[in-house]
């Protein structure tokens, strides 16, 4: 996770600095856009939900209580807005597109390319998807993606286990065809 502002660029910011805030969105746009990506799986809807997650950022800035980082309230409001787009726009996501910055398709071994593998991590179920993602591609514990998800530690540990398991056998199946 990339460091915290200081509570003296959040305090501007909240005061309406928009230079603080435009530092605030420099530094973590990056990571509310991967984020919307891998709960939209798509460019654009990424772009729009993560645009979403900044304006909500901006409006809910005064209500920061210093008791998670910044980074994890900003992760969760990207979270929140993607999940909401998705339900408010009722699509599913299209598989097959890769960000640009994915690069030449290299294979991640055994076969496997990183656009088959965000195919198949498109084609997971949302509740299987996202704590998937959130613990094998961003690294979060597990007590942290039961926090963002509001849901029981047990339950994200199963979703992440059956997560897996749906994945491996997408991949097996990919690998055999």
């Amino acid at each position: 996770m990339l460091p915290d502002p200081t509570p003296a660029d959040l305090e501007r910011a909240t005061a309406g600095d928009v230079d603080a805030f435009r530092t605030i969105v420099e530094r973590y746009q990056r990571m509310v856009y991967s984020v919307a990506y891998n709960v939209l799986g798509n460019q654009t809807d990424a772009e729009d939900a993560a645009q979403e997650a900044f304006l909500r950022c901006y409006r809910k800035l005064p209500q920061y209580r210093a008791e998670a980082t910044f980074s994890t309230w900003l992760f969760r409001l990207a979270l929140t807005a993607s999940v909401d787009y998705r339900r408010r726009e009722g699509r599913r996501p299209e598989p097959v597109e890769v960000p640009e910055t994915a690069g030449d398709d290299p294979a991640l071994g055994d076969g496997i390319s990183s656009s088959t593998l965000v195919a198949a991590l498109h084609d997971l179920p949302d509740d299987y998807r996202v704590p998937t993602v959130l613990r094998d591609i961003y690294g979060l514990p597990y007590q942290e993606i039961a926090d963002l998800t509001a849901r029981p530690l047990g339950t994200v540990k199963v979703m992440v286990h059956r997560g897996r398991a749906s994945l491996r056998l997408r991949l097996q199946a990919e690998r055999e065809a």
